[in-house]
């Protein structure tokens, strides 16, 4: 439901969350916009592996402020440690998230943005305006708006107390940092461990990783296996939290009530990564709202071909066993993968176009079923 009216007023706009979809959907909204963060500090607690691809540069001025390592190649590893290696046209960035989060932030504050810590937000009511209410150091505290934004994460509490809270799953992502030497210009992805997933080891310097895997059960158990396999011990911070699954029958507003980011389920299916769809559908809903737009139109319109073309090889990938996943790791060697870009998946299909590609796509087909 859009929020109409014949001439321009100022409205009031509450963001409960500042991440990188509510710090930028604030950047890009002409009203009044606070936003309440329910930590005393942005982008804290970490709970992201914090790669991003070159998309990013058609959001924003990348600063180095943020920037822990670049990549430049990417690793993919069978179970029986075969592996296909590509290197990237355009090279990926390992970011600080905490930097990263603040940095967008003080983007809002400059704006005129106001910024309330350590307020949780906790339910709302409507009258003729949005009442929020939120737990703080000081006691509870009511704001009222007359739009809401929620940009608070997979297990949303605008999604809960507005009723879009329906048929959501999550992942569960377990990761440490560990003092360990890799080739540090390289992304390693390691298939067949995890049946609905895979692990991970990013470089954040020449001897720091950041390892983890994801998985909708047992996720501890897989965290073990791949540790295991790398020898790895003396593991630091933990950074676990869920990572929700694209469903694209999700209903993200209501009411002038708005879900953007992981709180409208804006997530990559094969990676788990949703910072630049978070930031597009923040993007997205300021537009909206700035135009009198209708956001759930406009946002499919824009990213959920992409997203639908991850969760449809996320469903294959799932049916794969180890013996599948040696075999496609052994086809992938026939294609270069260098102009491919997770957050524009649909261009340049054209690369996949490998008889012998192909051939395991049909082969392998039923099991998608």
């Amino acid at each position: 439901m859009l929020f109409k009216y014949s001439v321009y007023i100022n409205i009031m706009i509450n963001v409960i969350g500042a991440g990188p979809a509510g710090s930028f959907f604030s950047l890009n909204a002409k009203d009044s916009v606070r936003i309440f963060e329910e930590h005393k500090e942005v982008g804290k607690p970490v709970a992201c592996t914090g790669i991003l691809t070159s998309a990013i540069t058609d959001l924003i001025n990348v600063d180095k402020s943020f920037i822990a390592n670049r990549i430049k190649r990417v690793r993919l590893i069978a179970p029986n440690e075969d592996y296909y290696e590509f290197k990237l046209k355009n090279e990926e960035i390992i970011v600080y998230r905490d930097k990263f989060d603040k940095f967008l932030i003080e983007k809002a504050l400059d704006k005129g943005v106001e910024l309330y810590k350590h307020h949780r937000f906790l339910n709302f009511n409507k009258d003729s305006k949005i009442i929020s209410e939120f737990e703080t150091d000081k006691g509870k505290k009511k704001f009222s708006s007359d739009i809401l934004v929620g940009a608070d994460g997979p297990v949303s509490k605008v999604a809960q107390a507005s009723g879009l809270f329906v048929n959501r799953k999550n992942w569960v992502g377990k990761q440490y940092t560990a003092n360990f030497s890799m080739e540090k210009d390289v992304f390693y992805v390691y298939f067949g461990d995890v049946p609905d997933f895979f692990g991970w080891v990013v470089p954040e310097s020449d001897t720091k990783v950041r390892v983890g895997v994801a998985s909708e059960k047992n996720v501890s158990l897989y965290f073990d296996i791949l540790t295991k396999k790398l020898k790895l011990k003396n593991l630091d911070e933990c950074q676990a939290g869920p990572i929700p699954m694209y469903n694209p029958k999700n209903i993200t507003s209501k009411d002038n009530v708005y879900l953007i980011g992981d709180a409208a389920g804006q997530v990559k299916s094969t990676t788990g990564g949703g910072i630049v769809y978070g930031m597009r559908a923040g993007k997205i809903l300021a537009d909206c709202l700035n135009n009198n737009l209708d956001y759930e139109k406009e946002w499919r319109k824009e990213l959920n071909k992409d997203l639908m073309f991850h969760l449809r090889i996320r469903n294959f990938l799932n049916k794969l066993n180890e013996k599948d996943y040696n075999d496609f790791i052994k086809v992938l060697k026939n294609v270069d993968l260098g102009n491919f870009n997770r957050d524009y998946p649909l261009r340049n299909l054209g690369m996949f176009m490998k008889p012998s590609l192909i051939g395991f796509f049909l082969k392998n087909f039923y099991k998608a079923i």
